[in-house]
């Protein structure tokens, strides 16, 4: 009495389809569809060409199945497969972007003006970050939600379960530390 293909492992099943019986890739196939299609889900976002991708692998699987060492699971090899096909479709849509070929570069100026100005921004920039990390925590943080994430008075007070008078307060306190702490530095 011979056993039916559903009840195989996956070696022997690899096996099988090695020796010509081409209805175990077939159980291959059915038993990690839905695996393969859950591991690069992430990856491939669109389910067409998740469905693709799903059947390129096992396309290049049945193509290259005798080069399977039986190393590790037939499982773990039919993913490796799965997430190079994920990885070369996303290159292939990377390498579409095409380049405009702009005729003068004069009709567009740089709004970042000279290296000495965008080095004199940088030190800005660095001076006010050090300023803001100096002050209290409950000032550092009305400031990092309203300048720097840009909140509204409310979402920061939301945010910090306080009420809008408490955090304008802060706010108003925390700039002219900062004004104070900065004017310092400058003079």
């Amino acid at each position: 009495m011979t056993q039916s293909p559903l009840t195989l492992k996956d070696d022997a099943l690899v096996k099988l389809a090695l020796a010509g019986q081409t209805e175990c890739f077939s159980v291959l196939m059915e038993r990690h569809a839905a695996t393969v299609r859950n591991h690069i889900s992430a990856l491939v976002r669109n389910r067409s060409d998740l469905d693709d991708v799903v059947q390129d692998t096992f396309m290049k699987a049945w193509a290259r199945l005798s080069t399977f060492r039986f190393e590790a699971t037939f499982r773990t090899w039919l993913i490796s497969i799965a997430l190079n096909e994920a990885f070369a479709l996303h290159r292939r849509r990377k390498c579409r972007v095409s380049c405009v070929v702009i005729p003068t570069l004069d009709r567009f100026p740089s709004h970042a003006g000279s290296p000495h100005q965008a080095f004199a921004r940088s030190e800005t920039r660095t001076r006010v970050r050090t300023a803001i990390s100096k002050l209290p925590a409950k000032y550092r943080e009305v400031v990092v939600l309203c300048e720097l994430e840009q909140l509204t008075a409310r979402e920061t007070a939301r945010r910090m379960n306080a009420s809008i008078p408490l955090v304008k307060t802060r706010l108003l306190r925390a700039r002219h530390m900062l004004s104070a702490a900065l004017n310092e530095k400058a003079a």
